[in-house]
């Protein structure tokens, strides 16, 4: 005879651990593309897998969640040097204060730091170029320039190694312990423990998970 089922109150739910969250994500890449993909494009997948719903409130959003894994925003717009410089004097002005990367994705066009961490090598470098350019040190050809070519060149970090630093930091960072599944606030970055500036190249050896707090802080460091 069967058992049969008990309508236990005291009964608990499975709770799946954020690597098993995680690779859920990873397996979706294979069928979507590494590239960004929404919540409903991943629950139209075929076969059994947790719900983005699940996904979202242990993570705090479906953004926040693509980022464990590399993949953020959805199609980036392009935009010149000069549409860069008049978004960033703007925010500059609005602000008071030379804006950082949170900052110059909330004011203006709202665009990211990426764009100017490409022409510049960072928001800091950025905001330095164009405070030399207003006081005459350089010219406009050489702000809208950007980075020198002889300068170091940060690489992307490959998706797949991204992934196993954060495995094998167990989506914690490494300074502070703090990890998105205890705290929604939480944001993790995959850092280089030596710079690239100084040499440093994108080894799993040389790369670390950080929260955004410790990685400024050892920038300002």
């Amino acid at each position: 005879m069967a058992d049969e089922f008990s309508f236990s109150l005291q009964a608990k739910r499975t709770r799946l651990s954020d690597s098993e969250l995680i690779e859920a994500l990873q397996f979706a890449t294979g069928m979507l593309g590494e590239g960004y993909f929404t919540s409903t494009a991943y629950d139209g997948l075929v076969g059994k897998r947790p719900h983005s719903a699940t996904i979202i409130d242990r993570f705090g959003s479906w953004k926040k969640a693509l980022a464990l894994i590399g993949i953020t925003g959805g199609k980036e717009r392009h935009y010149s040097p000069e549409e860069l410089v008049s978004n960033l004097e703007a925010a500059w002005k609005q602000l008071g204060y030379p804006p950082g990367k949170r900052k110059i994705a909330s004011l203006g066009a709202k665009i990211s730091e990426s764009p100017y961490k490409r022409r510049w090598g960072s928001m800091q470098d950025a905001c330095i170029a164009l405070a030399a350019f207003h006081e005459g040190k350089i010219s406009k050809e050489s702000l809208l320039a950007g980075r020198p070519e002889n300068e170091p060149v940060r690489t992307t970090i490959p998706l797949k190694d991204r992934w196993a630093v954060l495995k094998r930091d167990n989506y914690r960072c490494v300074k502070c312990g703090a990890n998105p599944s205890s705290n929604h606030e939480i944001e993790l970055e995959v850092d280089h423990i030596f710079p690239v500036a100084k040499g440093g190249g994108n080894s799993l050896e040389n790369l670390q998970v950080l929260c955004r707090e410790c990685n400024q802080g050892k920038k300002d460091r």
